[in-house]
């Protein structure tokens, strides 16, 4: 008897794009100075309250599936037909239905047609892919219509397509529009791979979808994932290359659904629109997110970076913490959060770098933001206040919208250092000559944030930005207020 179980050591790492790359050979730290990184069980006052219910309900997610082989119902999938012996699954040319809980193992071929998951309420139905290759030219290959859980295991060293070619035609009352589609949970696990490819989205949950394993490419027209109430991911290697948004959660009723969670894992995001967005919360704690291209990187209203190394690019906002309800205000705290507890932090951006309409709160690891190089966006703007008390930050944009940190508990120090080219190198020094911290600039640059816990009140520090250079005494935290709409400034400095 053959257990398999999909609890599994990660897969190989993803090389990173050249941004990524470039990022982190400019970026440095001196010896002793790590980026700080804290647990979600371990984060300070800082953490959103939101973080707690989403925890709590991510817990009540099943993620981890073992299946006996030999209780699996087979079903052959051969070119233009498809053959099994389970009472459970009928066949009708190339339409596959599955009626009541159990476990199906699926191979081969199938050239136009689709499954169709149609079980009771209450059945769990756990299908495993192994080598099997489904193609629709007008529907979702995988269509679950009815169950209560639907779990995909991809079985180990097998490849696996499920593919929509065409159309999305009208079968019943529901508008399928995924190649996956989902009205049940749903949760993607095992250690082989899965190619997702659509004329519309890749993945559609109209609940929970979890993805705990496995290789996943989507290629689709408009997004990559969508779901209803959640995307959960873990120790998966996830590349999305879409129209619109890579990784969307959308709950326009119920503002404890509509989240995202990533707590381990390597996900790659090519995306027409946002990168990763929630209309509730978005919480990171771990692995590696790379979004390579997108209009804005990481959306939420609620959103937590406790860990992992996320590297952005954008041609908006890098990061936007924003309310649904706040219908486009510009001004005013409209009560969203974004929370830096830790990770290492890489954002180039066209529009503003870390953007929240609500509260920034930062209270360790690594953040760098590269850009905007010109426009009325900053690499900072907060409406409501912003907070450091830990963590350090290197930031370099243009100086139309440049604004400092509201408060801090160690030296945060803007500056306007003129026009300043890309690859130019930007250095912190103390008076005994140690490098605090230093990057080499990816973009070009009127001013410069820095901030590190080893900057402290009523010692001086040497700031070179390109050819520019000046040595400045902290007598508050605080040094440079900047004219940016993020709210009052802090002393210690002059503004410009």
């Amino acid at each position: 008897m053959k257990i398999f179980s999909t609890e599994h050591k990660m897969l190989a790492v993803i090389l990173f794009c050249s941004l990524a790359a470039s990022l982190f050979a400019a970026c440095t730290l001196p010896a002793g100075n790590t980026p700080a990184t804290t647990s979600a069980a371990t984060t300070s006052a800082a953490t959103t309250s939101s973080e707690s219910s989403v925890a709590e309900t991510i817990s009540t997610i099943e993620i981890s599936i073992d299946y006996d082989e030999e209780d699996a119902e087979i079903i052959s999938l051969n070119g233009d037909s498809a053959s099994s012996d389970s009472d459970s699954v009928t066949i009708d040319g190339s339409v596959i239905t599955i009626k009541s809980k159990g476990t199906y193992k699926i191979s081969g071929t199938l050239n136009d047609g689709y499954i169709v998951v149609d079980a009771g309420d209450s059945d769990d139905v756990t299908l495993v892919f192994d080598g099997a290759s489904i193609t629709s030219s007008d529907y979702a290959a995988l269509y679950c219509l009815n169950a209560d859980n639907v779990y995909i295991i991809l079985e180990d060293g097998t490849e696996n397509l499920l593919a929509n070619k065409g159309s999305f035609d009208s079968k019943d009352d529901n508008s399928v529009d995924g190649a996956i589609f989902a009205k049940t949970d749903i949760t993607i696990n095992g250690t082989g791979s899965l190619k997702v490819e659509s004329e519309d989205h890749g993945i559609v949950g109209k609940d929970d979808v979890a993805i705990a394993g496995g290789t996943i490419e989507i290629n689709a027209a408009s997004d990559g994932i969508q779901a209803n109430d959640s995307v959960v991911i873990q120790e998966a290697v996830i590349y999305i290359y879409c129209g619109k948004d890579g990784i969307q959660s959308d709950n326009e009723d119920d503002s404890s659904k509509g989240y995202v969670f990533i707590s381990s894992g390597e996900i790659t995001i090519e995306a027409g629109d946002d990168g990763i967005t929630a209309s509730s919360s978005l919480q990171i704690d771990g692995g590696i997110v790379d979004i390579v291209d997108s209009y804005e990187g990481l959306e939420g209203q609620n959103i937590v970076l406790n860990g992992g190394t996320i590297t952005v690019s954008s041609s908006d906002d890098a990061i936007n913490a924003v309310s649904a309800s706040s219908s486009g205000e510009m001004f005013g705290d409209d009560g969203s959060t974004l929370v830096i507890n830790g990770g290492e932090i890489y954002l180039m951006t066209g529009g503003d770098g870390v953007d929240s309409n609500g509260t920034f709160d930062m209270t360790g690891g690594y953040l760098v933001v590269m850009g905007p190089e010109i426009g009325a966006n900053g690499s900072l703007d907060v409406n409501g206040s912003a907070t450091i008390t830990g963590g350090t930050v290197i930031m370099a944009g243009a100086s139309g919208m440049a604004t400092n940190f509201t408060s801090a508990t160690q030296g945060a120090i803007l500056l306007s250092v003129g026009n300043q080219s890309e690859g130019s190198e930007i250095k912190v020094t103390d008076s005994s000559g140690n490098v605090i911290l230093s990057a080499d600039s990816v973009s070009s640059y009127q001013t410069i944030l820095v901030s590190s816990p080893d900057m402290t009140k009523g010692s001086s520090y040497t700031i070179t930005a390109g050819n520019y250079e000046e040595t400045i005494t902290l007598e508050e935290y605080i040094y440079g207020s900047g004219m940016g709409s993020g709210g009052p400034g802090g002393g210690g400095g002059p503004g410009f």
